[in-house]
């Protein structure tokens, strides 16, 4: 029988405390246990939100989506850590943060391998008092300036070579201040320019996707308009 390893990486400043408590911060059951869970959020799967040694942080479980989840829910072949899913997430998420671009920080990760497959979680820190765009434009409209802002900010990872493979209007969160991009999963680094329209058409596809869905969303063509003048501006 198969023997089940673990690989877990975390920050610095995380480090001791996560060896002194064991893996506990990557089980949705201990967490409530603890009482440590302030909401949680569905989507494929279950993300997490809860309070770890003074920090905001958010659990996320890598779950497989389109025909492949009907062979195995959440396993994965095991290549090596760097070719992980949550590894490549992991590098990612540190390469944002030494540019400086607006996006949860790496907590912490986990990958169980039991033989060929391997399962993962990761642990970002939560963007605090912040929205979905896909939440905010079911309440109310954006103005002008927030469509372009939002705009610059997507150009800005580009410029940057930041792939966002899944740029949809659930994973670009709004402070108030700044614009953020979440959910870097299966994200990746690319020069060149050819791929950067495909960014903004999958955005554009997710909030015609949501205007049909709901009975009030706040988005029209001249919203799109006002996006792509934000990106274009020098």
């Amino acid at each position: 029988m198969a023997k089940t390893r673990n690989v877990i990486l975390t920050r610095p400043e995380f480090a001791r405390r996560v060896e002194a408590d064991g893996s506990f911060i990557f089980e949705p059951e201990e967490l409530k246990r603890r009482k440590l869970v302030r909401r949680q959020v569905k989507g494929r799967g279950v993300t997490y939100f809860f309070d770890y040694d003074g920090a905001a942080c958010v659990l996320r479980h890598y779950w497989r989506g389109g025909f492949m989840q009907r062979l195995s829910r959440d396993g994965y072949l095991w290549l090596g850590l760097k070719r992980s899913r949550a590894f490549r997430e992991w590098t990612i998420l540190e390469k944002l943060e030494e540019i400086g671009l607006p996006a949860p920080r790496p907590v912490a990760l986990r990958i169980r391998r039991h033989g060929w497959l391997c399962r993962s979680d990761i642990v970002t820190t939560e963007i605090e008092n912040s929205r979905s765009l896909g939440q905010l434009l079911q309440k109310s409209g954006l103005d002008t300036a927030d469509w372009e802002k939002i705009g610059r900010q997507i150009r800005t990872y580009c410029d940057n070579g930041v792939i966002h493979r899944d740029l949809n209007a659930n994973n670009i969160l709004l402070d108030g201040e700044r614009v953020y991009l979440i959910d870097f999963d299966r994200a990746c680094l690319c020069r060149g320019n050819w791929w950067k329209i495909l960014v903004l058409r999958r955005l554009k596809r997710s909030l015609e996707k949501l205007s049909r869905m709901h009975v009030f969303f706040h988005y029209s063509a001249g919203n799109w308009k006002s996006l792509l003048t934000g990106y274009e501006s020098p």
